[in-house]
């Protein structure tokens, strides 16, 4: 489904001997699908965009809008479905079928979309895997689950856990389209200013892992039995670590820190760099971010004993580290980064 999976044209100079008016056509359908399914989302330009905010790629501004409306969902609908879509598959970026065989966009159960899928695009299909299909069918669901006269309850209905609320009308907050950034420098303001996408996707991610600490736990060897680890861990030092690496895209397994410090490349990188101490009752590893990259109240990155003891990973600020405390540590950082 993705843009990348159309076959090429065999050679520029067929597409040159078509009529105008079909190759008009061809481009307009190409560029459809490329703004349906294109690159990666990102958090987006300077400006807010409709009711929602610039956090929220743009391609799918429109599918929120529209699906809030058509099931009366209301001025919070499109950002409570910004939300649910970010929690459950990174705005579509893994659509892997989960432990408990939820799939497509917005991770329905075969049972669920029985009930509730609909053809949101009006292609003639019900496509879990198609984001105005399942975005629509969130809507739906959610309607029918109370909202909005009842958003705990619908959201609850979607996942049972208080966690999964909270998280929801956390991000849902972020996405709103208010054009207000976090008082802590704002993650997807931060991603903006990223170098490169890599770096915009870990910067993202932490921001919304940071969001979550303060109902999140440290728990030691947390997630080290999954590769990669699941979104909300829970997580200790050198996993939380590892997936923020797996969101970069690097690939990496879920590491403990013997193997962070033989991972990637020695000393400190242009713009990520990662502190390790391998071995030792007081083994521990954290990232930091460059100066430019991301605010000095954002500087490092992971769970802190110093900050936040018993919490899972977040923002630790600039300052928080002495220069001899940073010394104890090897610093490695990801290929190319």
């Amino acid at each position: 489904m993705e843009a990348g999976s159309l076959p090429a044209p065999s050679a520029p100079k067929l597409l040159l001997g078509l009529p105008l008016g079909l190759l008009a056509a061809l481009i307009a359908v190409l560029l459809a699908v490329t703004v349906m399914f294109g690159a990666s989302p990102s958090c987006g330009g300077a400006e807010s965009v409709g009711a929602l905010s610039s956090k929220v790629p743009k391609r799918l501004v429109p599918i929120y809008e529209q699906a809030a409306t058509k099931y009366g969902l209301g001025v919070e609908g499109p950002s409570i479905l910004a939300g649910i879509n970010w929690v459950e598959t990174g705005f579509g970026t893994n659509l892997g079928v989960s432990s408990a065989e939820a799939e497509g966009w917005m991770q329905f159960l075969p049972s669920s979309w029985e009930a509730f899928g609909v053809d949101g695009n009006g292609d003639g299909t019900k496509d879990p895997y198609n984001p105005w299909d399942a975005i629509f069918a969130a809507a739906r669901l959610l309607r029918a689950s109370g909202a909005p006269q009842d958003w705990h309850g619908a959201i609850f209905s979607y996942n049972h856990a208080e966690w999964y609320v909270a998280e929801v009308l956390a991000d849902a907050h972020r996405f709103a389209g208010d054009g207000t950034v976090e008082a802590s420098g704002g993650g997807c303001a931060a991603a903006a200013n990223a170098p490169n996408e890599a770096v915009a996707r870990m910067v993202a991610e932490a921001a919304r892992l940071s969001a979550l600490r303060p109902t999140s736990e440290y728990v030691w060897g947390g997630s080290h039995g999954a590769s990669p680890t699941p979104p909300n861990g829970p997580f200790d030092c050198s996993s939380a670590v590892s997936h923020l690496l797996q969101v970069g895209g690097f690939g990496n397994p879920t590491m403990d820190t013997t193997q962070l410090v033989r991972w990637g490349e020695s000393g400190p990188g242009r713009w990520v760099t990662i502190f390790v101490k391998p071995y030792g009752a007081d083994a521990h590893t954290f990232i930091r971010f460059s100066a430019g990259v991301t605010p000095p109240g954002e500087r490092y990155w992971g769970t802190s004993g110093i900050v936040a003891r018993g919490k899972g990973p977040g923002w630790i600020g600039e300052g928080k580290f002495s220069a001899s405390y940073l010394a104890g540590f090897e610093m490695r950082h990801p290929p190319g980064l």
